[in-house]
C-alpha cells in the first residue's frame, strides 16, 4: 500500500478514509517581446546561433530552473482548504501604520 503525506503539515493522508488533494504549480518565464526599431535591421540566426553557443557554456540545469518549474504537492483536505482560499499565502491582514505620536 502506498503511503502518503501532506506537504504542507506533513500529516499521513489515509487514502482510504479521506480525499487527498493533488496540486501542480507550473511557473515559466513570462518573456515579452523588446519592440525596438532597431530590432528589424538584426541578423536572428546570427544571434540564434550565439545564444545555442552561450547554452554550451552554461549550466543547462540552472537556466531550466530560471526558465521553467514544475511542482506537485499533496495535500490534506484541511490544508487544501486552506490553500485554496489564500493560494499565494498573502497575509489578509491589512498592515496599519500608526504615528509616532
Amino acid at each position: 500500500m502506498i503511503h502518503y503525506s501532506c506537504d504542507r503539515c506533513h500529516r499521513m493522508i489515509d487514502a482510504e478514509q479521506e480525499i487527498r488533494y493533488s496540486v501542480q504549480i507550473e511557473t515559466h518565464a513570462a518573456l515579452d517581446p523588446i519592440s525596438n526599431e532597431a530590432a528589424d535591421d538584426r541578423d536572428h540566426l546570427v544571434e540564434l546561433q550565439n545564444i545555442l553557443e552561450q547554452l554550451d557554456e552554461t549550466d543547462r540545469a540552472e537556466i531550466s530552473a530560471n526558465v521553467y518549474q514544475r511542482q506537485r504537492f499533496d495535500l490534506c483536505p484541511e490544508c487544501h482548504r486552506q490553500f485554496t482560499k489564500n493560494p499565494l499565502s498573502i497575509d489578509n491582514v491589512s498592515k496599519l501604520e500608526f504615528s509616532d505620536n
